[in-house]
């Protein structure tokens, strides 16, 4: 056991409010070896305060995420509907504050409410009140989440639709090419055959004779029946002759 237990074995703990010098001893152990291992302080510091007492000067006055100043209306609202709820629980109801200790929210009850306790039907209001509460929070978040998942599906909608729209365009764009790159068309065809047969009529001279000139009827019947083909698949005729 070493010089500084001895001395606090024999003097004591001190008591009583701390002082500046305490607090920043404190302060300084706690930055640098964190939070824990409170019965070390002492040892580590020279510090004549027990374990319990550095861990709840920490807590409840030094820690540096606490929130000072007086009790907000709001957050006694939340302190009365959590009483009702959890009771005495302090540290529950500490967690539903960020900022303000177990200690701060049980003075503050015994304080102001501790002596004009409210009934069990005040209590029950207060609860109901609150599920209440917990109930409107929950339909708007519900109502803000279909909101969002109607936009979700408006946006699918539109992009499908833009890509049915951009299909039936390259279609037509594709029988567009297709109709452009058939085979020549039937006019074409029958321009040639009439000049072919022009070129045959030319070719007789006065001075030759009606055989000479005359064309085979092998070849005026296949002439006279692909004309007619023609005539027909173009659709022009109007009927049988």
């Amino acid at each position: 056991m070493d010089a500084i237990s001895s001395l606090m074995l024999q003097e004591g703990w001190r008591k009583g409010p701390w002082t500046a010098l305490e607090d920043r001893l404190l302060t300084e152990y706690v930055q640098q070896h964190g939070e824990g291992s409170w019965n070390s302080v002492a040892k580590l510091t020279g510090l004549r305060r027990s374990g319990k007492s550095c861990r709840l000067r920490w807590v409840n006055y030094l820690r540096p995420d606490l929130k000072r100043g007086k009790i907000t209306p709001d957050e006694e609202t939340v302190i009365l509907q959590l009483h009702a709820m959890l009771g005495n629980r302090w540290s529950a109801i500490a967690r539903c504050l960020p900022g303000r200790t177990d200690n701060e929210i049980k003075n503050y009850w015994r304080t102001h409410f501790k002596k004009a306790r409210p009934s069990r039907r005040a209590r029950a209001q207060l609860l109901h009140q609150y599920q209440l509460q917990q109930q409107e929070q929950r339909r708007q978040y519900l109502h803000l989440l279909q909101q969002q998942q109607q936009q979700q599906l408006m946006v699918m909608n539109q992009q499908q639709s833009h890509q049915h729209q951009l299909q039936l365009l390259m279609s037509q764009q594709q029988q567009e090419q297709e109709q452009q790159m058939s085979p020549p068309d039937q006019q074409a065809v029958m321009a040639a055959m009439v000049n072919n047969l022009q070129g045959t009529e030319s070719s007789c001279s006065p001075a030759s004779t009606a055989e000479q000139c005359a064309i085979p009827d092998d070849d005026d019947a296949l002439l006279w029946d692909s004309l007619w083909r023609l005539v027909d698949g173009d659709g022009s005729s109007g009927g049988e002759y």
